[in-house]
């Protein structure tokens, strides 16, 4: 329960929801294609770009757990850079657009890689990623190497929490009711 509250309701559901979120709030939905890099985007998307090999080899060897890592750290990375790049700053000021879209499209971008690797560990759950961030044709396992494979006006579609929490009392409870009921009389 931790784990999935840790890594997919605040790890990688967060990242979605937040960035879809803000692409509704300052673009409408859709990005513009006009684009200023700036700081941490270059170690995002070497982060994001040496992923698949990494992932590759782990999983070549069985070692799913460390796979799965190796994902959650581009997550995690993701995470820190909105952190970094402070989005909700740069939507206030008309002249940081360009700079804007580019720090969303990168985090659109590192989703849609994460959510492409994890689809081997998850096939029923990552599709509803890839409509949200406007990845459906473009989450292909061979492009999950590559940095800039979505159009530069992806349009993002917002749908309900992908990975909701789970509250740990009621689960616990739940538990205790279903062992209570199975004890012998």
């Amino acid at each position: 329960i931790n784990r999935i509250n840790t890594d997919l309701a605040n790890g990688l559901g967060n990242l979605v929801s937040r960035t879809v979120a803000m692409i509704e709030k300052y673009f409408g939905g859709a990005l513009p294609t006009e684009r200023e890099g700036g700081d941490f985007d270059d170690d995002l998307k070497a982060i994001a770009t040496s992923l698949k090999e990494k992932v590759d080899g782990y999983v070549e060897n069985t070692q799913l757990n460390l796979a799965l890592e190796e994902i959650f750290k581009l997550v995690s990375r993701a995470n820190k850079y909105i952190d970094e790049t402070t989005p909700w700053i740069l939507g206030k000021d008309d002249s940081k657009k360009a700079r804007l879209a580019t720090v969303l499209y990168n985090l659109l971008e590192s989703i849609r890689i994460a959510s492409t690797l994890l689809s081997v560990f998850m096939p029923t759950t990552m599709p509803k990623v890839f409509l949200q961030i406007g990845a459906v044709e473009y989450a292909k396992y061979e492009d999950s190497d590559k940095f800039g494979v979505l159009p530069l006006d992806v349009k993002v579609n917002r749908g309900e929490a992908i990975f909701p929490r789970i509250d740990v009392d009621k689960e616990i409870e739940a538990l205790n009711a279903i062992i209570k009921n199975n004890e012998p009389s």
